[in-house]
């Protein structure tokens, strides 16, 4: 059974200008960062319940059928508990408060545990395990940030010494499925869970552990998740005096942008989610608004005609548009945003009525403009030829050719000497006169174009009698 990506939400350039919360939350940046900080939230993918839901109950169901499997769901115990088995060795008591990510994963593997064959069970305890002799434990997590939740969870199952012992033994095999994990939190996982992973072993920990998600990324490769102005992003987040350090990537600087209706992880940008009286995040509590589920979910009115509001990228992506440019690279650029992003705000221009499908401006679109009365400047570039000074042949001053080397060269019929006159109206060139006064340099004296020398001494010098 084969299933296609799975789709994410974004916010468009719409939703983020028709939202007075957003508005809100952008005043906290200077004005010449609230254009970076849009970028910032349209790079940010949703993933509804329904999407992560359909991607875990496929991942689940490609587990083999013949083998029975023990499904976990991930979550930080308290500081007390360093073991994940009470003294009978049941599970420990879950809190009754919400553990936010974990109470979707634990609800779905609930579902999936009655709908199954008898081949899963939910959160067994150790005895069940013994009798079934269970081989396959799967830990399920929504979201892998630095590792250390899933590396710590590992750790308090291996707390008992029969859990431990069927680990030495190569009994066990983790399963860890995460909708999405940086890369580098693998190796961080396996170096910190225990046990030996020395060539030498018979069985290295590494051997009994594998991973399956949806989406991996590098944590050091940002232009893949926030786009080639990432720069400008990284900027923004870490120069907040209002947000702790390890709140500025997100915990582990992963920098993540992936974000869950059901939770907000906190490996996300801390301008997002961190909400104290200094800074007022979109996500407070790392959870998501209902007023950003409608926006999300509902099609965004256009801002233009029902507030009145016209925003700086439109305006400015119209100045551009009426200059002539038609490169969305080359509006990313002087706009100052990213590619895609540009791309976005044609797109939201266009279903506007502001410009035709070739980027061109309507009526419409031309009155919009004329009316705008905002003064914000375009970045204006220098298109002036730069000339090298290597290329300079001399120094010297070249004068215009007078009358007289005119007509010996044949253009005095046809280039007129007051062509060159560069002086006021009644007034004689003092450049000209100067020519006429003295003679010019040698750098740049007419010649008469050179010959060959054969023959010289014979021939005489050219313009001698015939022979």
């Amino acid at each position: 059974m084969s299933r296609s990506k799975a789709q994410f939400q974004q916010l468009s350039p719409a939703a983020i200008d028709q939202s007075s919360e957003i508005r809100a939350w952008l005043s906290q940046f200077s004005s010449d960062q609230r254009t970076v900080a849009k970028t910032l939230l349209s790079r940010v993918r949703f993933v509804s319940r329904d999407e992560f839901s359909s991607w875990l109950r496929y991942v689940i169901g490609q587990l083999p059928r013949d083998t029975v499997h023990a499904l976990y769901s991930v979550r930080k115990l308290d500081a007390d508990q360093t073991s994940f088995w009470d003294s009978t060795g049941d599970p420990v008591v879950r809190p009754g408060y919400s553990l936010g990510s974990e109470d979707l994963v634990y609800s779905l593997i609930s579902n999936l545990v009655r709908s199954s064959t008898g081949h899963l069970l939910n959160h067994p305890s150790l005895g069940p395990l013994k009798v079934k002799k269970v081989r396959s434990y799967v830990l399920i997590d929504d979201s892998i940030g630095s590792g250390d939740r899933v590396s710590g969870f590992i750790n308090a199952m291996l707390k008992h010494p029969t859990f431990l012992s069927w680990w030495s033994f190569g009994w066990i095999k983790i399963h860890i499925i995460s909708f999405a994990r940086p890369r580098e939190s693998e190796s961080k996982i396996i170096k910190n869970i225990r046990g030996s992973d020395h060539g030498t072993r018979k069985f290295r920990k590494s051997s009994k552990i594998d991973f399956t998600s949806e989406v991996t990324y590098d944590t050091g490769w940002l232009e893949s998740r926030w786009g080639e102005n990432y720069r400008a992003i990284v900027d923004i987040c870490e120069k907040r005096a209002e947000i702790s350090r390890w709140e500025c990537f997100g915990y582990g600087d992963v920098m993540a942008n992936i974000a869950f209706y059901h939770s907000v992880p906190d490996n996300l940008p801390g301008v997002l989610w961190c909400h104290h009286e200094k800074w007022q995040g979109l996500m407070p509590s790392r959870a998501m608004p209902d007023w950003l589920l409608r926006l999300l979910v509902r099609p965004p009115a256009d801002p233009t005609t029902k507030t009145g509001i016209i925003f700086d990228e439109l305006m400015n992506l119209l100045k551009l548009v009426k200059r002539g440019v038609r490169s969305t690279k080359n509006m990313a650029i002087r706009l100052n945003v990213d590619h895609r992003y540009a791309i976005d705000l044609i797109s939201h221009a266009t279903e506007q009525g502001l410009l035709t499908s070739e980027v061109r401006l309507t009526a419409t679109g031309l009155d919009r403009l004329k009316q705008s009365n905002r003064g914000d400047a375009l970045p204006s570039w220098d298109h002036s030829l730069y000339i090298p000074s290597s290329w300079c042949a001399g120094r010297a001053t070249v004068q215009p050719p007078i009358q007289k080397e005119l007509a010996s060269l044949g253009l005095a019929d046809s280039v007129e000497v007051s062509a060159f006159a560069d002086g006021d109206v009644g007034q004689t060139s003092l450049e000209r006169s100067d020519a006429k006064a003295a003679t010019p340099p040698f750098s740049v004296m007419l010649q008469s174009p050179s010959v060959s020398r054969e023959n010289h001494d014979t021939d005489g010098p050219l313009g001698s009698k015939d022979r």
